[in-house]
């Protein structure tokens, strides 16, 4: 759909994008020119970015498309030529005197957050005042994937850090999800890396955030690219 935008608004009036800050690049650099897109002899590659806000992540993929002449632009953009046979001369160009004066930018968005985890605490849903309560997490790798210029862009989320809030004030941040008495082989109050003791009898409100390192990758390419910085996700609250 992207493609075939780009083709029908060659020598339009620019469309104005807001400027991102990309983590990484993924495109080689060469030229096209709008003509070379409009028959086919050039195909424009897209500069893919990303951005964390903490909350989610977004890719970002842009087309830039310069005319020669251009004001301001120093030359052709990205774009990958494409020979035809030589016995395949290529369609005539259409050539249209307002290409040559404006820039076309073709932008592309796809968003992804994480499942959230899950929050659990033994004994389930009361504590004994002076015992430590054990707390847990279960939460798993995901990889997330939605279309991006007609091709699949990718998130991986891996979690790695636990923030809980226990609800008397005070908190902790742990690398660990934690586990079971059982999984853990020790007896039912035992003291654990995500355990708490509370010194007051009362309702508590216990909520955990969940630390995600974000990483991408778009179309074929293999390796993952981190992107910094932790992406939160709330689990479920306990009272």
């Amino acid at each position: 759909m992207v493609r075939q935008q780009l083709l029908s608004i060659v020598g339009m009036i620019a469309l104005t994008i807001a400027a991102f800050s990309t983590a990484s690049a993924s495109a080689a650099q060469s030229a096209c020119t709008p003509a070379q897109i409009a028959h086919g002899s050039c195909r424009p590659v897209p500069v893919i970015g990303a951005e964390n806000n903490g909350d989610g992540v977004t890719i970002i993929g842009k087309v830039d498309v310069r005319g020669p002449g251009a004001p301001g632009t120093g030359g052709p953009a990205a774009g990958i030529p494409i020979v035809a046979p030589p016995s395949t001369p290529p369609p005539p160009a259409v050539v249209r005197d307002s290409y040559t004066a404006y820039l076309i930018r073709i932008s592309d968005l796809v968003k992804f957050k994480p499942t959230p985890g899950t929050n659990h605490m033994q004994p389930d849903g009361w504590m004994v005042v002076g015992l430590d309560a054990n707390f847990y997490s279960r939460a798993a790798t995901q990889v997330k994937t939605g279309d991006l210029l007609g091709k699949p862009a990718t998130v991986r989320f891996t979690p790695v850090a636990y923030r809980w809030s226990y609800g008397d004030g005070s908190s902790r941040v742990t690398t660990t999800p934690g586990a079971t008495w059982h999984a853990l082989g020790l007896d039912e109050f035992d003291r654990t890396a995500t355990s708490h003791a509370y010194r007051a009898a009362g309702t508590y409100v216990i909520d955990l955030s969940i630390g995600f390192v974000p990483e991408y990758r778009y179309a074929s390419d293999t390796d993952w690219i981190p992107i910094a910085g932790y992406v939160w996700s709330s689990a479920n609250r306990l009272v």
